[in-house]
């Protein structure tokens, strides 16, 4: 459906972590209306990606999730992503 390509907004988002298990910025790139799901981010580091589950699912009131772009295609937001993580020097967690 023509209106429903229209409204896809890719976003490049950056979590913020209030614990100490881990490190405290995260940054993604999703559609806007997952973000406003409540998605946090998908973390793919083993050394993280228990914690970050576990934390998640009894801490979430220690993420904090913002937009900080807005795209119209994935790859624009993905290519963003790349550069905040390589202008901030964050790995991927």
């Amino acid at each position: 459906h023509k209106d429903t390509a229209m409204s896809n907004i890719y976003v490049t988002y950056l979590t913020i972590y209030y614990g100490n298990k881990m490190p405290m910025f995260y940054i993604g790139s999703s559609t806007e209306k997952r973000i406003e799901n409540g998605y946090k981010g998908s973390v793919s580091s083993k050394m993280y990606k228990h914690i970050w589950t576990q934390e998640l699912r009894t801490k979430s009131h220690l993420f904090k999730t913002l937009i900080i772009s807005r795209h119209s295609t994935n790859k624009e937001a993905k290519e963003k992503e790349l550069f905040f993580q390589k202008k901030l020097n964050f790995g991927v967690l």
